[in-house]
């Protein structure tokens, strides 16, 4: 029996820059028919009902100057089921990598990152895992250091308190380098990785999560992070 073609991967890009549409279009369809470009859009009004017509299964996404505010585009296209944002930031850009994600996003990748580093994100981002480069850990940094927490105060934020020391160094452990794998998080922390599933299990309990993106974003909220200055990370595959 043949086994099935893998599908592919469909792209949409969003950015206003000719010459950054003209290289990740080039990038992506030379990599057919693992992935090819199914679309571009160069304002964030043209995105959103391209989006809706074409259905991508992935979208490049460009912060720019435009009409509309990037973030509340970011969500609307993460709301649209079957369709994962992944976004592409300059170094001059001022938005907080942990609110690109918030709103919804799946990866992020820096401008300067390798062909192949944005190749492997695009494919991360189709198959749901996260997409993170070393800009996540430095965006997460800069957004607790200055308190930027745009989250009305929840009640509940104080069931972190519920979690064991052992629990809390996992956590720290996770969101000092985020793409680090399960095996390499329990040889760090000497336990075994059926310890540290073990562990993920209760504090996805205790905090009603569902999964490491969720934590890093609660850890962030909630001060979870100790203060701890996180180690620089390179986008890796993730459990």
């Amino acid at each position: 029996m043949m086994p099935d073609p893998v599908k592919i991967i469909r792209v949409m890009l969003i950015d206003c820059r000719p010459l950054v549409l003209l290289g990740l279009h080039d990038l992506i369809d030379a990599r057919k028919p693992r992935m090819e470009v199914s679309g571009q859009a160069t304002t964030y009004t043209h995105a959103l009902d391209l989006a809706d017509q074409l259905r991508p299964d992935v979208i490049f996404f460009s912060f720019f100057p435009d009409a509309l505010d990037p973030l509340e585009v970011v969500a609307e296209l993460a709301r649209t089921g079957g369709m994962k944002v992944l976004v592409l930031k300059g170094g001059y850009e001022t938005v907080p990598v942990a609110l690109a994600i918030e709103a919804g996003a799946l990866g992020i990748v820096l401008a300067e990152d390798s062909t192949e580093s944005i190749i492997q994100a695009i494919i991360k981002v189709h198959h749901c895992d996260i997409g993170l480069d070393r800009a996540w850990v430095s965006g997460l940094s800069g957004y607790a250091s200055a308190r930027h927490i745009p989250f009305r105060c929840n009640p509940a934020q104080a069931k972190h308190a519920r979690l064991t020391l052992r629990e809390r160094e996992l956590v720290r452990a996770i969101v000092g380098d985020p793409s680090a794998k399960y095996l390499c998080i329990a040889g760090r922390l000497g336990i075994s990785e059926h310890t540290v599933h073990n562990h993920l299990s209760n504090i996805y309990q205790k905090l009603n999560l569902t999964n490491r993106i969720d934590l890093l974003m609660y850890a962030v909220r909630h001060g979870l992070i100790g203060g701890e200055e996180p180690p620089a990370s390179t986008l890796g595959e993730m459990d």
